[in-house]
């Protein structure tokens, strides 16, 4: 528990330290959106994961002896979703919402940046899946984990500071749950970067944008993935329940109902 810790305190550091360099570097090259009040603030902050991942992941590598495709496989897979997310901060727009809008274009033969990152977000959580399981079933199952987790995670990223409590609810959750060690630690790392950027996605001073927001949910797909089965079978009902109701029902307005979600929502405004 006390590496875990110090990966948590060493990535807030870092965070904390490279926050102002980004915030920077997004103003300067003019990345910068409307968000839902109608204010321009920087979009892509999220960026920041990327160098804390990498520095926990060298970490690892030069601490431990061994077998090191586990930590490579984390880095690499969030790298490659935040590229996506990315894309999709840069390029996209909003004509198109909900992932069965974006697959409806993608069988007409159009491809939008929200279509690109839903299929390559698929490709990313099978090629994770066939490492780490065992089994087809376990590849069918930790797929799907990983690819809904990842949109989750953007569902929820529609006010400030939803996205990142609903990650953090949900690390704690799964390191309470028997976990791969490695995963551990990078998910406490990535944990303490999340604490460090909070206050600027709560206070609506900056967007993590899809970048940030893929990285923390495929984090917590492969994170989950290596979880006990019964673990895997409640999360991935739960994800795909949720998936279900979002492409009817505001998630917004049901979270406004619910005194609870409404109350968690609203902390730190």
């Amino acid at each position: 528990m006390m590496i875990s810790i110090i990966f948590l305190s060493v990535s807030f550091m870092i965070s904390k330290f490279i926050m102002p360099m980004f915030f920077h570097l997004l103003y300067d090259t003019e990345s910068i959106k409307d968000n839902y009040r109608g204010e321009s603030i920087p979009v892509g902050l999220g960026l920041i994961f990327i160098p804390v991942i990498t520095i926990n992941t060298i970490c690892l590598i030069l601490w431990r002896t061994g077998d090191n495709a586990l930590d490579l496989m984390f880095l690499i897979g969030c790298f490659a979703m935040g590229l996506a997310g990315l894309l999709d901060d840069l390029l996209g727009n909003r004509d198109v919402t909900g992932l069965k809008g974006h697959l409806k274009m993608m069988l007409k033969l159009k491809l939008t940046t929200g279509g690109f990152k839903a299929a390559f977000g698929g490709l990313v959580a099978f090629t994770i899946s066939i490492i780490i399981s065992k089994d087809p079933i376990n590849i069918v199952m930790n797929t799907l984990i990983i690819a809904f987790f990842t949109n989750f995670i953007n569902l929820l990223d529609l006010r400030p500071g939803r996205a990142l409590k609903g990650f953090l609810i949900s690390g704690v959750a799964l390191v309470l749950n028997p976990i791969y060690e490695i995963f551990r630690y990078l998910l406490f790392g990535l944990m303490g970067a999340t604490l460090a950027y909070l206050p600027y996605d709560l206070k609506a001073k900056s967007m993590m944008g899809d970048v940030g927001s893929n990285i923390l949910g495929v984090s917590l797909g492969i994170v989950c993935a290596s979880s006990d089965f019964h673990v895997r079978v409640v999360v991935l009902g739960f994800l795909v329940g949720i998936h279900i109701y979002t492409e009817k029902y505001s998630l917004t307005q049901t979270i406004q109902k619910v005194k609870i979600l409404r109350y968690i929502d609203k902390i730190g405004r």
